[in-house]
């Protein structure tokens, strides 16, 4: 049986999270709670709640620092880890080169649309 989207723990991690509003609000009105950090310090304080879902803004700029990507790393892991993207994942090639994730979204139209694809 799945956890309900109620009880769903999403973090979200970028440096301009108001470019991404519409789809935070989408993600709340399902049920999910929504928390955003947009400094490495915020992630870290929040990363310590042990969210089921990470989500990492490649659009606008994760705002990671190596500590974060360790936290996001270390084992055994607690989180998802989905890197958002607008067809380019190596804008921030410096802040994620040693990410781990466990998979990509495109958003379609960039940010401000509310589809995804595959």
């Amino acid at each position: 049986m799945r956890p309900s989207p109620a009880a769903r723990e999403i973090l979200f991690l970028s440096a301009f999270p108001g470019e991404c509003a519409r789809h935070l609000g989408l993600l709340r009105g399902r049920g999910a709670t929504v928390q955003v950090a947009s400094h490495p310090d915020r992630a870290l304080e929040l990363l310590r709640r042990r969210p089921d879902l990470v989500l990492v803004d490649l659009i606008h700029g994760p705002g990671l620092s190596p500590s974060v990507v360790r936290e996001l790393n270390r084992e055994p892991r607690a989180a998802r880890v989905v890197a958002l993207h607008d067809g380019r994942i190596d804008t921030y090639i410096d802040q994620v080169e040693h990410l781990t994730v466990d998979g990509f979204c495109r958003l379609a139209g960039g940010a401000r649309s509310f589809s995804s694809v595959d």
